[in-house]
């Protein structure tokens, strides 16, 4: 079952390609996020994102919470998906003209890579969410670490314009009842 519902997870979480290939209809920049400045190291917060989510799986694989985890993911992603085939929306980012640290370098190939559509959800943010969630669940006694990390990487997708802050709070709102909505699902 666990093997399974990985499998689906990853091919869920793949959809974000062609979803993320679309034409943003939609910009949902508030003036605050002109005021968010671009802070090129938090780039290295925004990709430990890609070490968290693994991580995740490995910790929590042979726990309680693996199936709950695994169903919380699915169902977060699948409805990130649909709101971003039915409103596409994305992220206009500043043009990098001097790459010259390493950070700047990475952010770079990052907007390079990654198309601007899909702002809201930010998949960075629920993702982290559902992770460090159930890692606090895991690890009750080091929870604020959970926090913090979670925290990092939300606010990392400001600073490094991949997100705006209404993606960003909106994704912090609507994770909470996706984690109930898994729980009632997976019973």
């Amino acid at each position: 079952m666990k093997v399974f519902l990985l499998l689906t997870m990853v091919l869920a979480i793949l959809l974000y390609l062609p979803l993320n290939r679309q034409t943003p209809k939609y910009r949902l920049n508030l003036p605050l996020d002109n005021h968010i400045p671009l802070i090129p190291w938090t780039v290295w917060v925004y990709i430990f994102y890609y070490i968290l989510l693994p991580a995740s799986i490995l910790f929590l694989w042979n726990s309680r919470f693996a199936i709950p985890f695994l169903v919380s993911q699915i169902v977060g992603t699948a409805i990130s998906s649909f709101l971003w085939k039915v409103f596409p929306n994305g992220v206009t980012r500043p043009i990098i003209k001097q790459q010259s640290n390493r950070g700047l370098r990475l952010l770079g190939l990052i907007y390079r890579h990654d198309q601007d559509c899909n702002g809201l959800p930010s998949g960075h943010v629920l993702h982290s969410f559902i992770s460090c969630y159930y890692l606090a669940q895991l690890f009750p006694q080091i929870w604020t670490l959970f926090y913090i990390i979670l925290m990092a990487i939300s606010f990392s997708t400001l600073t490094t314009k991949q997100h705006y802050f209404l993606d960003m709070i909106s994704t912090l709102i609507i994770t909470p009842p996706i984690i109930e909505l898994s729980s009632i699902i997976h019973l």
